[in-house]
């Protein structure tokens, strides 16, 4: 069979599988899938009843300010620095980010409608905890964890030294290969309330997918 620009072979068996090539195309293969080919000068297929892998993305943000008297909690792991920061909870910002995240992608809400700050449960709770739940959550529709991609935003203290073992720390949490977690610093060239030391911000990006 030939459509514009493209060969198709289709291979006997049980599975039938049909490989698309084409000059400018990567080639691709479907399986067990039902091919349907319209007329026209631009071709078109679609595949019916075929198993393919359901993915979604997600987006997480999250600040919190720096004050004294606190601990530094930051991807699971408490930093020594001279500051910590303010929440109901250990007001780990980068796992926050990354549970809304979580939850966005699986279009659950917020880590504020699963774990309020009004509730006596999370008071002074390790983020940790929140993260495994987050987890479990989404499992609740047959998700589970792709991969996430975090950015922490801070002047102080200087984060990079410390990431191998936040990566290890929440891989570990969320029960996922190191290599699926990867955590950036920067900092905001001294501009804003991050650059004054006021607070710090983190975003997060995931992808969730289910069978």
């Amino acid at each position: 069979m030939k459509t514009q620009n493209s060969k198709f072979k289709i291979a006997n068996g049980n599975n039938s599988k049909l490989k698309i090539q084409n000059s400018k195309l990567p080639a691709a293969t479907i399986q067990n899938s039902k091919l349907k080919i319209a007329n026209g000068n631009n071709s078109k297929f679609k595949t019916q009843n075929s198993k393919f892998m359901k993915i979604r993305t997600g987006f997480g943000y999250d600040v919190h300010k720096l004050v004294e008297g606190r601990d530094l909690w930051l991807g699971g792991i408490k930093l020594d620095y001279e500051l910590g920061l303010l929440g109901h909870s250990d007001a780990d910002v980068l796992i926050h980010a990354i549970c809304d995240a979580l939850l966005g992608a699986a279009n659950m809400r917020d880590i504020g409608y699963h774990f309020p700050d009004t509730s006596a449960e999370t008071l002074n709770v390790d983020s940790k905890i929140l993260l495994r739940k987050t987890i479990q959550l989404i499992a609740t529709k047959g998700y589970r964890l792709g991969n996430v991609d975090a950015t922490v935003c801070a002047e102080r203290p200087k984060l990079n030294p410390h990431i191998p073992e936040m990566q290890r720390c929440l891989a570990e949490v969320m029960n996922t290969d190191i290599d699926n977690v990867s955590i950036k610093a920067t900092t905001t060239e001294r501009l804003g309330f991050t650059g004054r030391m006021e607070g710090i911000s983190a975003y997060a990006t995931v992808l969730i997918e289910k069978d």
